[in-house]
């Protein structure tokens, strides 16, 4: 094999220079573990194999990435000779910097406990300051020595046995041969990069699949980090706006205890022991793209959801519930950290820095906990909302299941309700524990995949209704129709095989669109929300039989509320510093009020209450207040009521200061 398929000149220095590599940052990696050894958590030995193991697959990514230039030069028309003193420059330069860079990742780390990121840049800002820190606090001399001998090291090394493979002769091979071994290495070239054999590639979030600190850190490659959240480097908050509005903000929320000067909006919830004694599981399904309008229940008349309007009909339906914005990476952060994304470059789950966040999901002591999801968890890097927030949460993802993928979103969303509905039965059987399941469904997406065995599932066609007919209701096509209606199926189904089992009865489940759609002039969409609050209204349903009559509630409601909700139902202590209020605490019914934001042009924030919708457009400093519960118009009436339109202004603008301000500063509590 050897002969064959290695023994190109080429070919014989770049797996040199790759071994070398991988080599030299599992050193880096080894010396970094024993050097902050003492941070390792104690019973937490398989979480540091399995981060070094982690760490190893981004060592080999940054390894193959420092091969390009390498494989550029040595392909182009150049004296052989010149090649090698070329290489043999470039490579020093490089790993001079990269000793650089490692050794400041360790003073980094022993400084501020996170691994060397982009924000290191900002020490530049003040290159004096940060120099004098520096030399008072770190041994700088020994440092600067340490780097020119390793830097030396590394030069004699390239120089003595690497850049010389280049000047050596073939070994003897056919151009078959040749050509095996040059696609045998662009292969492990391209799943070095990719450093996935899954449909996502690995990500940042995957080193946060723990909530212990340090093994996160510890997989993390510190000069792959500092590009990761080089886009992130400048935080998305500006304190003194925060503080401006606190004390409005602080009043809405019911602040323990009031704290402007260190912005506290921190609450504690004693919990309710008659409750939690019941010990009651908690499902939350979250239904992909399922807009108000879109429903029966929501005023559709083409029967798009029957089984959820069913479902509707035996629970508290809350008709007046919407989502902070339209996307679904930022719909899953808000549910789960009660925090709305306002973040602009990216989705707050693709953000390392904002990766710890208090989840009040996380505070079910004694809960199994699953998050099942029908794709990758690498999707939007959510993994790491999840996994790094929630202490010993169970992910189901793509590959944990029976049923093959369908398409770019997975398995269907019949095989993840089903085998979701599979996976807790047998779960609670086995263990007799209380669990809490967050299901999210992505089937209604494009290319709207309809399975061919779907249980019955039956695809209507002009034959069965008009295109006209679903057109006016604010479908595109037959094919975005039947997608909805097998994703109601799907959640009929799941539940058909949940009410059969002996967890019924004692579960509070809790189902609600992540976000709406353009309403394509439905017909059931009163103008007021047709600009945008189409795209956040969305239904949500509180099931529990045993516990709920069936009702229509019609009080305001936001994604954000539904964990503390969730928590006041079951009755858990919890603390949170997010913006969601319980929905059934009497405490919070003199006012509520649902924020939202649209993230892309023209950006604008938005507060809705049960009289008035208030939208706002920073950039062009304008505003509007529509009085929808009187007239279902769009006219703006802010002239009619001008103290009502500076009071939502006021509570809107702090609520998105705050939100921006707290993405940052709402850690595990």
């Amino acid at each position: 094999m050897k002969n064959k398929y290695f023994g190109t000149p080429k070919l014989k220095f770049l797996y040199s220079l790759l071994l070398f590599q991988v080599v030299l940052y599992t050193l880096f990696r080894i010396g970094f573990l024993i050097y902050f050894k003492d941070n390792i958590t104690p019973g937490t030995t398989h979480l540091v194999l399995q981060n070094l193991w982690l760490g190893f697959r981004f060592d080999v990514r940054l390894a193959m990435t420092l091969l390009l230039p390498a494989m550029i030069l040595i392909n182009l028309p150049l004296n052989p000779a010149f090649k090698v003193r070329l290489m043999n420059i470039l490579y020093t330069i490089f790993f001079g910097l990269i000793s650089f860079l490692y050794v400041t990742d360790v003073g980094y780390f022993a400084y501020l406990k996170s691994r060397l990121n982009a924000t290191v840049i900002q020490f530049l800002k003040n290159p004096i300051i940060s120099f004098e820190m520096v030399r008072e606090s770190y041994p700088w001399p020994a440092l600067l020595a340490l780097i020119v001998v390793m830097t030396a090291v590394f030069s004699f090394i390239i120089v003595k046995f690497i850049t010389p493979k280049l000047m050596g002769s073939p070994l003897n091979g056919n151009n078959k041969t040749r050509f095996l071994g040059g696609f045998i290495f662009l292969v492990l070239f391209g799943w070095g990069l990719y450093g996935s054999v899954q449909m996502y590639p690995l990500r940042w979030s995957e080193a946060f699949s723990t909530p212990d600190t340090f093994t996160s850190n510890l997989s993390l490659n510190p000069i792959l980090y500092v590009a990761d959240t080089y886009t992130f480097r400048n935080a998305e908050y500006e304190k003194d706006k925060a503080l401006a509005s606190y004390d409005v903000v602080a009043k809405f929320l019911g602040v323990d205890q009031p704290d402007s000067k260190n912005l506290n909006f921190v609450r504690s919830f004693p919990g309710d022991t008659a409750k939690s004694s019941q010990q009651p599981n908690i499902v939350v399904i979250v239904m992909e793209s399922m807009a108000w309008y879109k429903t029966g229940v929501g005023g559709s008349e083409v029967n798009p959801t029957p089984y959820l309007d069913q479902l509707a009909n035996e629970s508290i339906l809350f008709s007046n519930f919407y989502t902070p914005t339209v996307a679904t990476a930022r719909s899953i952060f808000a549910a789960v950290t009660s925090l709305p994304d306002t973040s602009r470059v990216k989705t707050g789950s693709r953000n390392p820095f904002i990766v710890n966040q208090h989840a009040i999901m996380g505070e079910f002591k004694g809960y199994e906990k699953y998050y099942f999801l029908g794709g990758s968890a690498n999707w939007g890097n959510i993994r790491g909302v999840f996994s790094y927030n929630i202490p010993d949460l169970h992910i189901f993802e793509e590959g944990s299941y029976k049923a093959p993928r369908v398409d770019v979103w997975g398995i269907s969303d019949l095989n993840l309700f089903k085998e979701s509905a599979a996976t807790l039965n047998s779960e609670y059987t086995e263990k007799k524990k209380p669990f809490f399941a967050f299901i999210q469904s992505a089937g209604f997406h494009r290319p709207y995949t309809i399975p061919e065995d779907s249980d019955g599932f039956v695809i209507k066609t002009p034959k069965d209704i008009s295109e006209a007919q679903i057109k006016e209701y604010g479908f595109e096509s037959f094919e975005e129709y039947n997608a909805m209606r097998l994703q109601d199926y799907s959640l009929g189904k799941f539940f058909e095989m949940a009410k059969k089992e002996d967890w019924y009865d004692n579960t509070i489940f809790i189902v609600f669109g992540d976000h709406g759609l353009p309403h394509n002039n439905a017909k059931n969409v009163p103008d007021w929300q047709k600009s945008l609050a189409n795209g956040f209204h969305v239904p949500m349903i509180i099931h529990s039989p045993k516990r709920f009559a069936p009702a229509v509630e019609t009080k305001i409601a936001s994604e954000m509320d539904v964990m503390p909700t969730v928590a006041g139902l079951a009755g858990i202590p919890y603390k949170t510093r997010g913006l969601g209020r319980d929905l059934f605490n009497p405490r919070f019914d003199e006012y509520r009020a649902a924020f939202s934001y649209n993230w892309y042009a023209p950006f604008n924030i938005s507060l809705v209450d049960k009289d008035f919708y208030f939208e706002y457009i920073p950039s062009r400093e304008t505003g509007k207040l529509v009085k929808w519960s009187e007239n279902p118009s769009d006219e703006n009436v802010k002239d009619k009521y001008p103290e009502k339109y500076k009071e939502m202004e006021t509570l809107t603008k702090g609520l998105y200061e705050s939100a921006r301000y707290l993405l940052h500063h709402n850690p595990r509590m």
